[in-house]
């Protein structure tokens, strides 16, 4: 009687074993036929690959917006600095060629000053040494004068 009984065992193992498949096979078929939430599952498994999309986007435009007013910043600072270096270089060649002019400027003043006191004392010499001319002209002009006068009071 051994044989039928483990002929029996092995039966009943086999019978159980096939049981637990058809169960899965009914599970994976109920799972397949199940429209509704084979959508919601395919739905949540790509809002979840697109959340982790948008994320990564963010993150890699936050990345580059910050690489990018960095570079912004660096130039825009060694821009100020080129800058400051030729106003100042512009501002003392200014300063230097207003020292010049107004050393050159005083220098003429002086030079004009010179000039009209040696004519002055040219003229002065040329009356004392021969006045008689001065008068002269001084005369006919202060003659010439009261004449004109006279006529456009007479109009």
């Amino acid at each position: 009687m051994s044989t039928p009984s483990g002929n029996s065992d092995q039966t009943r193992r086999d019978i159980q074993q096939t049981r637990a498949e058809l169960g899965e096979t009914v599970a994976a078929l109920t799972a397949k036929a199940d429209v509704k939430t084979r959508a919601r599952t395919k739905a949540t498994t790509a809002v979840g690959g697109l959340r982790g999309r948008v994320t990564e986007a963010g993150q890699s435009a936050k990345t580059r917006a910050t690489q990018l007013a960095r570079t912004v910043s660096q130039k825009a600072s060694q821009r100020v600095t080129s800058v400051r270096q030729k106003s100042q270089h512009t501002a003392s060649a200014v300063r230097g060629s207003a020292e010049a002019g107004a050393q050159t400027a005083g220098e003429a003043k002086s030079s004009l000053v010179t000039s009209a006191r040696a004519a002055t004392t040219r003229i002065g010499s040329s009356v004392r040494a021969k006045p008689l001319p001065v008068l002269a002209v001084t005369g006919t002009a202060a003659t010439l004068a009261v004449i004109s006068y006279r006529r456009r009071r007479s109009r």
